[in-house]
Order: structure tokens, then sequence, then C-alpha cells
């Protein structure tokens, strides 16, 4: 068991020279498929799942626009590959075991994500709490929240309320016990 927590740590290792030499999306393509997510490109309808067949062609050409991150193992460490995505419109964390309160405020604090987010959807991830929710009002575009099986949200009323004070025009959907 601590192997994988180590050699998921080496996935989420963010490399900046990889970044600099291939540009962000492909670098953080990179990285998410790593971790066993899968991307979704702008202009494109099918889900990129395979790390070996990543497409290739001019720098630049494919501009992540959806991410989905069911049982993958990222991490905060690789937050760092999302500052330079300037199209990710969704995101959904299922089942994610690495994300915590600290990855909700990363995300909210990524100035690029603070303007293309719109739909976000987090789900059976269990060492979220109401802290980590409450940091996701600086995602100023963001239009859907999807809120499912979190036990660690314990005041549900109180962050609902100051979720919507901040985002007046955030459609929240709760499943939440």
């Amino acid at each position: 068991r601590r192997l994988w927590g180590w050699l998921n740590a080496v996935f989420n290792k963010v490399d900046y020279e990889r970044i600099q030499a291939v540009g962000p999306d492909r670098a953080a393509s990179e990285w998410l498929l790593r971790c066993g997510a899968l991307v979704r490109y702008r202009g494109y309808e099918k889900w990129q799942q395979d790390y070996n067949g990543l497409p290739t062609g001019p720098l630049g050409k494919y501009k992540i626009e959806a991410i989905d991150a069911t049982d993958s193992c990222i991490m905060y460490r690789g937050f760092d590959y999302l500052d330079g995505l300037e199209h990710v419109a969704e995101i959904k964390l299922q089942k994610c075991i690495y994300i915590q309160d600290e990855c909700l405020q990363r995300l909210s604090e990524t100035k690029n994500l603070q303007k293309s987010l719109l739909q976000l959807k987090i789900i059976s991830c269990g060492n979220v709490t109401d802290k980590g929710i409450i940091a996701l009002h600086k995602l100023m575009n963001l239009e859907y929240l999807y809120l499912s099986d979190l036990p660690g949200i314990r005041k549900k009323e109180t962050t609902v309320h100051m979720l919507q004070q901040a985002l007046p025009n955030l459609e929240l959907e709760l499943d939440l016990e």
C-alpha cells in the first residue's frame, strides 16, 4: 500500500521543463492520463484515455476542455499542471482518494480556471470537507456544481448558503446525506 502511495506521488511530480517544451495542454494531458484520468479536447467528442495514443500534431493544437478524474490518483502536488490550461470548462472528481480541501482551494485559486470552469462535479471524495467546498467561491464563472457522497461535509446548510452568496448564478445540485 505504501508503495502505491509513493508511485502515485511520482506520477504527480510536476516537470516544469516538459511544460515549457510541449506546452501546458500536452503536459497536463500526459499527467492526467498517467494518473488514470481522461481528457477531452476542444472540438472533439471522444475522451482520450490512452497515454500512448495521445494525439500528435502542431504544438497547441489540442486544448483540454474537460477532465474526468474518476478513480484517478491525481493529487495536490500535480496541480501546477493546471495553471496554463485556458479552456477547461468541465471537471469531474469522482472517487479520488487524494483529493482534499487543499486541492479544491488550489483549483479555485487557479486564474485560468476562474475564467474558464463552468461545471464541476465532486463525488465520493472522502477527504473533502466544508472548508474545501467553500473555497470554490473564487470560481466566478462556475455555472453548475454537483456534490454527492461527501461524508466530510458536516454543515451542509451553512456551506451551501456561503457558496450561493458568493456565486448567485450557481446551479447547485446536492446528493448529500
